[in-house]
C-alpha cells in the first residue's frame, strides 16, 4: 500500500521532502556536482518524494530525475496526465534500452534538454545507474559524466527526523506480527509457509508496502534429514525441538524498512540449544556497545577478518533505510581497509548469526551510544539459559 500523505504516521510532509533534498544537494556541493541524473527508483524517491514502484534500472528506464545542486529537481516520465506537485518533463524515449538505438539517442537529447533547462549542462553531472550506450551518447555530446552514487549514499546514510519516525513506526508495527508467529508455534506443528503468510498478511493489512519480503528460517537437531538453506515460505513442517528464526524485512509506510531478528523455540529447547542461545544473547549485549559515533576499529576486533577477540556469532552491522541493506556496512569477512566510521542518526542493524540462533537489534547511533529501536523481547523459554 502506498501512502502519498504520511502525516498519520507522525511525519511532517513539507519537512520530510525539504530535508531529504537538502541533504542530497549539500552532498552534491561537497563533491563538486552541478547535477545528478537519477534512474534508480529509490534514489528518485529520496530526491523528489515521488514513486513508481517498478524497480527497473539501467536496462529498462521508465522515468528519471535531474537534480540540480540548487533549486527544484525535474522528474521526466511518460505519464503527465495527472497534476503533479513537482517540475516535470515528458519522457518520450520510455524504456529506451530495450528499443532500437534511435530511442537511446532520443533519451540523450531529452536528458540534455533537461540539464540545459536547469542551467547545468556544462557542469559535472553525476549518474547512479545507466546503460553504457546512453553514457557514451551523453559524453559524445559534451556532458561531463561522473559517478554520482557516492553522493546519494552519503546523503541517505544519516537519517532525518521524519525518516527516523517512519523506521520507529515500522519497527513497532512488526511486533504484533512476531506475536502471531510465536502463538502459532505454541499450537499444532505449523508448516513454514503458514508462518510466512501469518506475518506477511498482517503487515500488509497494517499498511506496509507491497513487493517486500518475509523470511522465516528454522533449524533443528534433525537438520541432516530435513536440510534447510533459507528458502522463503517453504512447506517444511516445524516440529518439536526446532528453533524458528524470524527475520521480517518488510518495507513500511514511506518505503522505510526495519530489520531485526528473533529466534523462537517450538516446544521445549534442548540443553545444547539453550547454551547456544545464551552465547548469542551475550554476544549481542556486548556487540551493541560498539555502536557509537567514530571509527569502528574497536568493534572490528570482535568480528572482523582475523579478529583476535571474536564474539560468538557477531557478524558486523549494516545500514537500514529505504533499502534493507544500505550504507554504512561493515561485515565479518571484510579486510581492515574497508573500515568505516559511524555518525549520529545513522540506523544500523547489529547481527548475531550463531546458528541455529540468530538475534538482531535495530539501533540508532546517538552521541551517548546506541538507542535500541527493536525492543521486542527475546524468547522466554530460551533467555533464562
Amino acid at each position: 500500500m502506498f501512502y502519498p500523505d504520511l502525516t498519520s504516521f507522525g511525519v511532517d510532509m513539507a519537512r520530510f521532502k525539504r530535508e531529504r533534498l537538502a541533504r542530497l544537494q549539500g552532498e552534491m556541493k561537497r563533491q563538486g556536482l552541478g547535477a545528478l541524473l537519477l534512474t534508480d527508483f529509490l534514489n528518485i524517491r529520496y530526491a523528489t518524494d515521488t514513486v513508481m514502484m517498478l524497480g527497473l534500472r539501467a536496462t529498462g528506464i521508465q522515468r528519471f530525475a535531474l537534480v540540480p545542486a540548487e533549486g527544484e529537481p525535474i522528474v521526466c516520465q511518460r505519464e503527465l496526465a495527472r497534476r503533479s506537485n513537482y517540475r516535470n518533463m515528458r519522457f518520450d524515449a520510455y524504456m529506451f534500452a530495450m528499443r532500437p538505438p534511435i530511442a537511446t539517442d532520443d533519451f540523450v537529447d531529452q536528458a540534455i534538454a533537461g540539464l540545459k533547462e536547469l542551467g547545468v549542462a556544462g557542469e559535472r553531472v553525476g549518474i547512479d545507474y545507466l546503460n553504457l550506450s546512453a553514457i557514451d551518447g551523453l559524453k559524445a555530446k559534451g556532458i561531463n559524466l561522473v559517478d554520482g552514487c557516492q553522493a546519494v549514499h552519503q546523503a541517505r546514510v544519516v537519517k532525518t527526523v521524519d525518516e527516523i519516525q517512519l523506521i520507529r513506526w515500522t519497527t513497532k508495527a512488526k511486533a504484533k506480527g512476531y506475536d502471531l508467529v510465536r502463538t502459532a508455534l505454541r499450537q499444532a506443528d505449523p508448516p513454514e509457509d503458514r508462518l510466512s503468510r501469518i506475518m506477511l498478511d498482517y503487515l500488509m493489512d497494517c499498511g506496509f508496502e507491497a513487493g517486500s519480503e518475509f523470511i522465516s528460517i528454522y533449524d533443528s537437531s534433525t537438520i541432516d534429514t530435513r536440510p534447510h538453506n533459507e528458502p522463503m515460505g517453504a512447506d517444511l513442517v516445524v516440529k518439536d525441538g526446532d528453533l524458528v528464526i524470524c527475520d521480517a524485512t518488510v518495507a513500511g509506510p514511506g518505503g522505510y524498512y526495519s530489520d531485526f531478528a528473533r529466534t523462537f523455540s517450538r516446544g521445549t529447547p534442548t540443553a545444547a540449544t539453550k547454551q547456544r542461545y545464551k552465547e548469542a544473547y551475550g554476544a549481542l549485549q556486548e556487540a551493541i556497545q560498539f555502536v557509537r559515533p567514530g571509527s569502528c576499529a574497536e568493534a572490528f576486533k570482535s568480528f572482523g577478518k582475523g579478529a583476535s577477540a571474536r564474539l560468538p556469532g557477531f557478524d558486523g552491522f549494516h545500514g537500514v533505510g529505504l533499502c534493507i541493506y544500505e550504507s554504512p556496512w561493515l561485515r565479518g569477512g571484510d579486510p581492515e581497509k574497508y573500515m568505516i566510521s559511524l555518525e549520529e542518526n545513522m540506523i544500523v542493524a547489529c547481527e548475531i548469526n550463531h546458528y541455529p540462533v540468530k538475534l538482531e537489534h535495530l539501533l540508532r547511533v546517538t552521541k551517548d551510544g546506541p538507542e535500541i529501536l527493536s525492543e521486542y523481547p527475546v524468547d522466554p523459554e530460551l533467555v533464562p539459559a
